[in-house]
């Protein structure tokens, strides 16, 4: 009895999630329904529960699961009883290059009404779709601050008819020069976002948005489609995570005396894998030191997902920005995934 008085039970969305994940690995999952369970994970502020079970799960799963975590945080159904079919809302994205040298503080605006009757041309919504536009460009280290669950709460808001509030109070200085367009595109029969746009959408876009905002680098080439809103918000925090950590290791670094910051090796650990959410950290040893010293200092664990990078992108941020300060013995310890 006092063992079954110990015993833990999941409670249901627990066990929904855990149902979800099995159904996959059989190859009979419901899409539809691991969306309404991770919605309603997010709704009781539970986001960093699915983190958990992210960091537990293979490789294919993880991305697997971040996938429809992405458009869970990002889509809503709209309430509308008077439509015959269902629609959706959709917050989405688009990661813009800043200029060099740019000036603070920051202004970053756009028109939102003339931002969105170009987006309405450009990404060839459907007749009768709504697209409302935030009147900032958000920077990497701004959505830093921000939650899959703040995201989804914004687009479920404007799904029930609500007044659209902006998704950020203030701006912060962007760490890697890297703003983000955030839209919402309001009353479409699916989520589905384009997965390409053609030269000439890309360039006019481009254009309009350097014309308003001259704070934007132009360059075309490297304006991709839109994707949700959540990709946007992970690659911004990884990115700022990431070079924070950099900036602590060589900040701690430098504090060391001569002697033994010159022999000093510092321990880049990286994730393996891409879709795995994993701790990235770094060590510095001394090697003078006996083996069962262990670290002259320990980072704290910085938490990415590595959905669409390549593996050695971590390692090679962090590498870079600590040759930069002067730091050049390294060696790159790969945190693998279970199955690697």
């Amino acid at each position: 009895m006092n063992a079954m008085s110990s015993w833990y039970r999941p409670d249901p969305l627990t066990r929904d999630l855990i149902h979800l994940i099995n159904a996959r690995r059989h190859e009979h999952g419901d899409p539809s329904l691991a969306i309404e369970v991770l919605q309603a994970l997010l709704d009781q502020d539970r986001e960093h529960e699915v983190l958990t079970v992210l960091a537990a799960l293979d490789e294919n799963m993880a991305e697997w699961l971040f996938d429809l975590l992405a458009e869970a945080a990002s889509s809503c159904l709209m309430e509308d009883e008077s439509e015959d079919s269902e629609m959706y809302g959709i917050l989405a994205s688009f990661e813009l290059s800043l200029q060099a040298n740019l000036e603070y503080p920051l202004k970053l605006k756009i028109d939102p009404v003339e931002t969105a009757d170009l987006l309405r041309k450009h990404l060839h919504v459907p007749s009768g779709a709504v697209i409302t536009v935030e009147p900032r460009l958000l920077t990497d280290s701004t959505l830093e601050f921000l939650s899959l669950q703040k995201i989804h709460d914004h687009i479920s808001n404007l799904a029930e008819g609500q007044p659209r509030q902006t998704i950020a109070a203030r701006l912060h200085p962007p760490v890697e020069a890297t703003a983000f367009l955030f839209f919402e595109i309001l009353g479409v029969p699916d989520t589905t976002l384009p997965e390409a746009l053609s030269e000439d959408d890309c360039q006019a876009i481009m254009d309009h948005l350097v014309s308003q905002c001259p704070e934007v680098a132009k360059a075309p080439q490297l304006l991709e489609a839109p994707n949700y809103a959540a990709y946007a918000l992970y690659d911004a925090q990884n990115a700022v995570r990431l070079h924070r950590l950099a900036d602590e290791t060589a900040a701690v670094w430098h504090d060391l005396e001569g002697p033994v910051r010159s022999r000093t090796v510092v321990h880049l650990h990286t994730q393996c894998g891409n879709g795995v959410y994993m701790p990235v950290w770094t060590d510095l040893f001394d090697p003078d030191l006996p083996e069962d010293h262990g670290p002259i200092w320990t980072s704290p664990d910085v938490w990415v997902f590595t959905a669409d990078l390549p593996i050695e992108w971590p390692g090679e941020l962090l590498t870079n920005r600590l040759l930069a300060e002067g730091c050049t013995r390294f060696e790159n310890h790969i945190v693998e995934a279970t199955d690697n």
